[in-house]
């Protein structure tokens, strides 16, 4: 366990990106510097998109920009509001910058968009997750920002919003879809509203209303469709009598950030119940996630008779090791727990998670015995990700005990162990 002040000074001194004003994505381990080429010698498959004329250095370094800054700008404004140190609301406007900054380079291709910017530089690769994270830190700082950087906050979050709205939410991604590719429509509703309360612009109204029955189930239920029958077994779970879940930090943060946008603006809307549920729902795909060491399973397996959870066997293409993206599952569930107070285990997560991982321990993936030798690369990793969050999880626990009446108990079961 770190304390507070020195997680926020240790990625001020290694994850902070002077030249861009974000945050790195990753760091080599060792020696806490973005990774160079060498790093990534036994890297021998490594197809990380494929994108021509980028090296694996310059992939990593910015991979996941908004998702890393838009956190550890939400960890700050928190700070600053429950401690008052201007250094905190300096380093959340350095995010906004480093935004704007994405923001221009983007006009290259079309206004609003949001580039991918590998090595710091251009691209035509985006993801709708970075936007996400943007997005709600700017609404974050917003009440913070004076008149100047309110009105570019505005700004970029009418226009990467817009930017998917004129396209019919069709962009290419990566290799895998190419320009008609529609994005899953149920991530943009809460986009809209967002937008629409920033902006006033009657357009995205119309666009949330028509396309915010979407949002009436959670996109990432992979247990709770299993449990239901509406997902047949692959060939390895029926090998293992099990169903297989993964990636519950990927999937959970982000359905639950969704929801978390829908409820704070729309309230009233009939469909907040099911918002609700779909916290319950994307809660009950993690909560019993997390080893005892603060780090969570990156893969469980679920018995077909009992539905208890177990690590996978280990190896390609399953391997189930663990990860310091515990933080974000800590900082989803601390999240739910201001729309479902009845969220289980929520702050056991989270307190297991602050106590057992420091910043030496925020580690992209762990146990590289679980690798094939050429993605073992993964352990050696510090992530951002991880870093931001474990910092966010912490603020968001502090607001908690900040605003809890004296004498009021907070749901706390965690109801299985593996």
């Amino acid at each position: 366990m770190t304390s507070s002040r020195d997680l926020i000074d240790r990625i001020e001194r290694h994850f902070a990106d002077p030249e861009t004003g974000l945050l790195f994505s990753y760091l080599d381990r060792e020696t806490l510097l973005p990774p160079d080429d060498a790093f990534f010698r036994d890297a021998q498959a490594l197809d990380e998109h494929r994108l021509p004329g980028l090296t694996p250095a310059a992939l990593y370094r910015h991979e996941n920009f908004g998702m890393v800054t838009g956190s550890y700008m939400q960890s700050e404004i928190l700070r600053y509001r429950l401690e008052g140190d201007p250094a905190a609301l300096a380093h959340a406007r350095r995010g906004l910058a480093g935004f704007r900054r994405v923001y221009e380079m983007g006009k290259r291709l079309d206004r609003g968009f949001f580039p991918k910017i590998y090595g710091g530089r251009f691209s035509e690769e985006t993801s709708t997750d970075q936007v996400l994270y943007a997005c709600t830190a700017l609404e974050a700082l917003h009440p913070y920002a004076d008149a100047a950087e309110r009105a570019v906050i505005e700004e970029l979050v009418g226009e990467l919003v817009d930017f998917w709205v004129r396209r019919d939410y069709r962009y290419h991604y990566f290799k895998f879809h190419g320009d008609d590719w529609q994005w899953p429509l149920l991530r943009f509703p809460p986009l809209l509203i967002l937008a629409y309360h920033f902006t006033g612009r009657e357009h995205f109204r119309r666009e949330y209303l028509r396309l915010v029955d979407r949002t009436a189930k959670p996109e990432h239920c992979q247990l709770h469709n299993k449990r239901l029958g509406i997902d047949e077994p692959i060939e390895y779970e029926r090998a293992n009598r099990a169903w297989l879940t993964f990636h519950g930090a990927d999937r959970a943060t982000m359905d639950i950030m969704h929801f978390d946008l829908l409820l704070r603006h729309d309230p009233g809307h009939p469909l907040a119940p099911a918002w609700r549920d779909g916290i319950r729902i994307m809660w009950d795909e993690v909560k019993d996630s997390l080893a005892q060491d603060g780090r969570y399973y990156t893969m469980q397996l679920w018995d077909f008779g009992t539905f208890r959870p177990r690590r996978t066997p280990g190896g390609d293409p399953y391997p189930g090791a663990k990860s310091a993206w515990s933080a974000m599952v800590g900082r989803a569930g601390l999240q739910g727990l201001a729309h479902c107070p009845d969220l289980p285990g929520a702050t056991q997560y989270a307190d297991r998670v602050l106590a057992e991982l420091d910043f030496s321990s925020c580690a992209y993936y762990d146990e590289p015995e679980r690798f094939a030798p050429h993605e073992r690369y993964k352990t050696r990793l510090l992530s951002g990700d991880a870093a931001a969050n474990l910092a966010w999880c912490a603020r968001l626990r502090s607001k908690i005990f900040a605003d809890q009446p004296r004498g009021v108990a907070v749901e706390d079961r965690l109801t299985v162990n593996l």
